[in-house]
């Protein structure tokens, strides 16, 4: 049975993460042939190995972006895997942990399951969790600090 969402925690350190935000602003694009990129695609193809079995080709956009919310933001629910008319779909979601759970309040990434229970992923530094693109989920509100990531998709041919 594989599962919806799955979670690696990759022992990020702190000078790694202060490597990857000293050259990045928010929204930054990294490009999926920077290590950063690499980095992330180990994860993704692990996960898929292990779990999802998906026919994937490469990152949306051929990047991956650093997104920073602070106090106040929030994401309401959604959907990643949007109707397209591209040969290509979002199948798998990801986002990489940069701060540390003690840097910020509130902003827990809430994910529905398949049987429509919620569960929040790990908040733990270097966490890798990735998630099938048709699944709801939503972050909460930063109720205080800041909150950094790595975000992005993996795609792969429309579905058969």
């Amino acid at each position: 049975m594989a599962f919806q969402t799955t979670w690696y925690f990759s022992e990020l350190s702190e000078k790694v993460v202060e490597f990857i935000e000293r050259d990045l602003s928010e929204d930054s694009n990294i490009s999926d042939t920077h290590w950063v990129g690499g980095f992330v695609w180990h994860y993704i193809d692990r996960a898929n190995r292990e779990n999802f079995l998906y026919d994937l080709s490469h990152l949306d956009g051929d990047s991956v972006k650093l997104k920073i919310y602070n106090e106040g933001d929030e994401e309401s629910w959604n959907v990643d895997a949007k109707p397209s008319i591209d040969e290509n779909i979002r199948k798998i979601s990801f986002i990489v942990q940069l701060s540390d759970h003690n840097d910020y309040e509130g902003g827990n990434i809430q994910v529905l399951d398949e049987t429509s229970n919620m569960y929040n992923v790990p908040r733990k530094r270097g966490t890798v969790s990735l998630f099938d693109s048709t699944a709801q989920y939503r972050m909460l509100k930063v109720t205080k600090g800041t909150r950094k990531s790595l975000v992005g998709w993996a795609v792969g041919k429309r579905w058969t």
